[in-house]
Parts: structure tokens; C-alpha cells; sequence
């Protein structure tokens, strides 16, 4: 209801704005996602509008992604009967959550120079390792480990390998939705909207979004990340009791 809204006050805007640019107008249903311990997963709907200064084929592109980490990947091998991690490398700056919307496949949007610059679509995401410089292309020994970093995240549905749609309502009215699933990480994800006309990028906006746990289990989760010697103890001391009190019980009975 409330997007509907929303969009229906982009559509009165768009009467009063004059016609000198292509003019790309957006906004989220919400800015946070409230994680509680019946969380099962949650959408958000990225919305806008996109005011048109004369002819030319338009089209928008979404990139909903975050928050940042650093991830060390490992290579296993058989040695001697064995499993043994022989090879490692350390990534930074990996977004936890990644998917893309568009009005049509990538490759028909825009050249490929603005995908990769933007770090538009899975091919074009630039995961660097810790200790490389920004902006060094990436050698052959380490696109395997890159290649496993991208298996793992779509195995565990962060990272989205099909890019979804962009429906226009109308001519100029806007909607693209997005699903997290319920293991999505707690955090700050940005959505990044681009607008496209004729194979060029001429606009571009983005908008913050914060995922975040609620009520108990943000106190738990704040507990042991700012306590951990604390939260330890106190859960040792849980479990001892529960075994102490079921030890009882069944010697009774």
C-alpha cells in the first residue's frame, strides 16, 4: 500500500517538473529490515520514476548489494588418504549480499565499460584480494578462488545469479523487487539505481538500507560481539545449569 502510494506521488511530481533532462526520480518501501527469531526472510521494492527529455530507448538497471567483508578462501587437496587445505587466499571488501534488476539482459543496456566500471552484473563484481592494489586485473591463479567465492554465496542464495526484472508501470513509473533470504547478513546494503538511454549511463541515485536484528536477539547478537568473554561464560553457565536441573529430574523419576 505503501509503495503504491508512493508512486502515485511520483506521478503527480512528474506534472510539474519542466523538460529539460532525463531525470531519474527513486525510493525504497523501506529502510530496514527487522530480524527477529521468526524471521523467514523479507522484500523490499525499489521504486522511482524516470522523466524523459525527447526520443530514445531508456533502460533502468538496480544493483542491491552489502555490507562489506573479508572472506579467506581456501583450496583443498588429497594428500597421503587426506583432505588438507594446501593453498589460501584472503579477499576484502566482498559485499555479503548481491542481486541485480534490470529492464533487459545486461549485455543489451550498455557497453560493457559501464558495467564493469559500476561493477554492474556477477561478471563484472570486482573481488579483489587483501593485499592486491585497487584496479590490478586479477592473475589466473587466483580466478579459481574468486570463481568459489561466487559458488558458495549463490549456494547460500546471497548472491543472485539470475538478474530480475524492472517492470515500468506506465511510461515513466518504475518497480523492481528484491528478496532476502532468512540468512541474510545484519548491516548497511546500499541500492544503486542507474539509468541508461541509448547505451549511455545518464543518471545514476542510490539509496541506503540497513538490515538489523530486533528485541531479544539483538541483545544476544550485541552481547557476544561486544562481550565475548562475557557471553562465553554466560553460556556455559546456561548449559551447566540445564544439565545440572535435567540430571535431577531424571534420577528422580
Amino acid at each position: 500500500m505503501r509503495a503504491r502510494l508512493a508512486l502515485l506521488l511520483f506521478a503527480g511530481l512528474l506534472l510539474g517538473l519542466p523538460a529539460r533532462a532525463d531525470t531519474l526520480m527513486t525510493d525504497l518501501s523501506q529502510r530496514l529490515i527487522a530480524i527477529t527469531s521468526s524471521f523467514t526472510g523479507s522484500s523490499i521494492l525499489v521504486f522511482g520514476a524516470v522523466v524523459a527529455d525527447g526520443p530514445g530507448k531508456r533502460d533502468v538497471v538496480v544493483v542491491l548489494r552489502g555490507p562489506d567483508q573479508g572472506i579467506r578462501v581456501r583450496r583443498k587437496e588429497r594428500a597421503f588418504g587426506i583432505w588438507v587445505n594446501t593453498d589460501a587466499h584472503p579477499f576484502a571488501g566482498i559485499p555479503a549480499f548481491y542481486a541485480v534488476a534490470s529492464t533487459r539482459p545486461l549485455a543489451q543496456i550498455g557497453a560493457a565499460s559501464h558495467l564493469a566500471r559500476h561493477q554492474i552484473g556477477l561478471e563484472a563484481l570486482k573481488l579483489r584480494e587483501r593485499d592486491r592494489p585497487e584496479g590490478e586485473e586479477i592473475t589466473a591463479d587466483v580466478l579459481p578462488f574468486r570463481e568459489a567465492i561466487l559458488r558458495l554465496k549463490q549456494r547460500a542464495t546471497l548472491y543472485s545469479p539470475q538478474v530480475q526484472p524492472v517492470t515500468f508501470v506506465g511510461p515513466s513509473l518504475f518497480r523492481a523487487e528484491f528478496h532476502f533470504p532468512s540468512n541474510v547478513p545484519v548491516g548497511s546494503y546500499k541500492a544503486e539505481i542507474y539509468l541508461f538511454k541509448d547505451g549511455d549511463l545518464v543518471g545514476a541515485n542510490s539509496s541506503a538500507l540497513f538490515v538489523d536484528k530486533t528485541g531479544v536477539e539483538r541483545w544476544i547478537y550485541k552481547a557476544a560481539l561486544n562481550y565475548p568473554a562475557l557471553y562465553g561464560l554466560a553460556a556455559v553457565a546456561v548449559a551447566v545449569a540445564f544439565g545440572w536441573g535435567a540430571a535431577i529430574v531424571f534420577r528422580r523419576t
